[in-house]
C-alpha cells in the first residue's frame, strides 16, 4: 500500500499563530522578570516570588500576575503542536487494480481506485466508477 499525506494549509497557520502568541506573551514575562531576578542570589526563588506576587498593569485599572502570562503561553503552545499534529491526515492507497465501470457507457476497464472522480476512457466523461466485484 502506498501512502499519501495531505497536509492543511489552514492548520498551519492557525499553529504558527498560536505558537507566536505563545512566544510572545512568554518572552514578555522573561523580559520583565530579568531585571528583577538577575540581581538576586537565588534566581529560582527570585523567579517564583516575582510571577506569583507582582502584578503588572497594562490597561489602567486591570492588574494581572504574570503567572496568568506563563499559563497562556502554555496553553498556546500546547494548542499549537495539537492543531499542528491534526493538520495533517495520512491516507493509504492500495496498489492492486481494480475492475471499474463507467455509469454512462456501462462499459469496464482496470485501473487503480485512488481517486474520486476519473475520466472513462471509453466516453470521456468525469464520472465516480462503480467497482465490479469479479
Amino acid at each position: 500500500m502506498r501512502s499519501k499525506v495531505l497536509r492543511y494549509k489552514l492548520g498551519y497557520a492557525l499553529a504558527a499563530t498560536l505558537c507566536a502568541i505563545g512566544l510572545v506573551a512568554l518572552l514578555f514575562v522573561i523580559w520583565k522578570t530579568l531585571p528583577e531576578v538577575s540581581d538576586n542570589t537565588d534566581p529560582v526563588s527570585a523567579f517564583w516570588e516575582y510571577l506569583w506576587e507582582e502584578q503588572l498593569d497594562f490597561i489602567p485599572g486591570v492588574k494581572f500576575k504574570p503567572v496568568y502570562l506563563v499559563i497562556l503561553a502554555t496553553i498556546m503552545l500546547t494548542a499549537a503542536v495539537g492543531v499542528f499534529a491534526f493538520s495533517r491526515q495520512r491516507l493509504f492507497i492500495p496498489d492492486k487494480t481494480i475492475k471499474l465501470q463507467c455509469p454512462f457507457c456501462k462499459k469496464y476497464w482496470r485501473a487503480s481506485y485512488d481517486r474520486g472522480q476519473v475520466l472513462c476512457p471509453h466516453c470521456s466523461h468525469l464520472v465516480h466508477p462503480r467497482m465490479v466485484v469479479e
